[in-house]
Order: structure tokens, then C-alpha cells, then sequence
């Protein structure tokens, strides 16, 4: 499975990145991440948030939010997830309700970009790449509040995203006025909680998080009406069309979400 993969990775990654560039208050925080990480990953796994391998993979996210992006990626990342599974529509299946529960692949869709800038902000003490983790959160609260109240709670006239063809709410690549204000906010969010950890440091940090993160939630819409749901060309390399047959939801926002951090930090330098 690529989740499991990707949990090797990134814990040897980051373990090897601790152990290498930690000082000594960061291995009480560390071990406080790590406490905290395997806590909140059981109560969520209890309460239907998440999948067992949702659980391992956002226990090991959760070390690395806290552990190496200290309380101000901790916090964010809390409150995109805590927010996203709140909104997350329940499905109905015959007479049941079943609970939308997240799983490793849909942990690290939205969790890699953020996991991989923190690692190597943690290494360079860089804020760029602090940034840059952190609009890739803004992008997924973006697209999951937009999502969740345009295309499922408060349907509206929505439209497919370059054509403006008149599409069901929900649809991929749909576009809302009341889900681009959900998105809106959702980065607003995002950028005033880092503001609220951070207001010693300059305005046009979190503002910089709400653009990208609402910019992405568009990109995303682009993907989701030219890519999403196609099936990988022939011609791709074999070892990408054996882990991935169709370019699905998770890597549609695997792409956005990491197309967002770019934008960030380019406009970071050359703005």
C-alpha cells in the first residue's frame, strides 16, 4: 500500500532530520508529539473520524506537526482536520448511515506537502518553507470547506470549472459562489491561526497562506473537470500506472495541495 510506504518514508526521514539538527528543548516536545500523536489517533479512530491505517498515518503526521512544526503546525493542522471531519458528510447505504472516515492514502494526500516543507523547514530554520507547509493546509481546509458546504449543505447554482456549463452540485471540478466563499473563509482561517501563534512576525505571512490556499481550491476545481477520474495514459512510466490506474480524488488533491506550497514560496521570493 502507498500509505505504508509513505509511513517509512517520512518516519525515517524525519526521525533522521531530528536526531540531526534537534537541540535540547525539542526532544521534550518531540516526546510530547509523539504522546499526544498516539492519543488523539486512538479517540479519532474511535470516533469513526478515521481507518486504522488513518490512524497510523495521522499518528505519525501528528508527531511531525508537533514535534518538528513546533505548537503553531500543531494547531493548524488541529484545526483542519477537526474542522474537515466535522463538515465530512455522513453516506447512507440501504438503511444505515455510515461515517465518512478517512484513510492513510486520504491522511497523506492531503498531509505530504505539509510533512515533507516542515521536515526541511525544521533542518533550515528557512520561514519560507514554514509558509509553504502551511498554505498547502489552507489549500485542503479550502477545498474541504468549499466541498462540504457548496457542493453538499448548502447546494447553489454551480458551475464546471472553464466551461461554466450549469453542472449537480458536488460534482468534480464544480464551482459555487457559496462553496469559493466557504473556501475563502476556510484559508481566512487558517492564516489567522498562524497569526494568532505569530504577531510578532510580518502581516503578509498569514496573508500570503490565505491567497495560495484559495487559490489552490481553483486549481483543484481545474483538475477535478480535465484530469480527475481519466485513467493513466499508456505511455506513463510503469511503475507510476501500477500504483495509481486512475487519477483519482486523493491525487488530485495530492497535486493541488503541492501546487499551492510552490506558488507560495515563489511568491515569497520573487514578490
Amino acid at each position: 500500500m502507498l500509505d505504508q510506504k509513505l509511513n517509512i518514508f517520512f518516519f525515517f526521514f524525519a526521525t533522521f532530520v531530528f536526531l540531526l539538527f534537534s537541540e535540547g528543548d525539542d526532544y521534550t516536545r518531540f516526546f510530547l508529539a509523539i504522546a499526544l500523536s498516539i492519543i488523539t489517533g486512538l479517540i479519532c479512530f474511535l470516533l469513526n473520524w478515521l481507518t486504522l491505517s488513518g490512524a497510523t498515518s495521522a499518528i505519525l503526521f501528528g508527531v511531525i506537526a508537533l514535534g518538528l512544526g513546533n505548537i503553531t503546525g500543531a494547531s493548524i493542522v488541529l484545526v483542519f482536520f477537526i474542522t474537515s471531519s466535522l463538515l465530512s458528510k455522513d453516506e447512507k447505504k440501504g438503511h444505515s448511515i455510515v461515517h465518512f472516515r478517512r484513510n492513510g492514502a486520504q491522511v497523506w494526500s492531503n498531509g505530504f506537502w505539509f510533512a515533507l516543507w516542515v521536515i526541511i523547514w525544521f533542518a533550515s530554520n528557512s520561514i519560507v518553507f514554514l509558509i509553504a507547509a502551511l498554505s498547502s493546509i489552507s489549500f485542503s481546509t479550502a477545498d474541504t470547506w468549499g466541498s462540504e458546504i457548496g457542493g453538499n449543505r448548502i447546494k447553489g447554482t454551480t458551475w464546471q470549472f472553464g466551461s461554466f456549463k450549469k453542472i449537480e452540485p458536488g460534482l468534480d471540478g464544480g464551482v459555487s459562489l457559496m462553496g469559493s466563499l466557504a473556501a475563502l473563509v476556510g484559508s481566512f482561517v487558517i492564516g489567522i491561526t498562524f497569526f494568532l501563534f505569530n504577531q510578532n512576525m510580518s502581516l503578509g505571512y498569514p496573508i500570503l497562506i490565505i491567497i495560495t490556499g484559495f487559490l489552490g481550491s481553483f486549481v483543484d476545481s481545474f483538475f477535478g473537470t480535465y484530469i480527475q477520474g481519466k485513467k493513466i495514459n499508456q505511455n506513463m512510466p510503469k511503475l507510476l500506472e501500477k500504483r495509481i490506474q486512475t487519477f483519482d480524488n486523493n491525487f488530485t488533491n495530492w497535486i493541488s495541495s503541492g501546487l499551492s506550497s510552490i506558488l507560495a514560496i515563489c511568491i515569497f521570493f520573487f514578490l
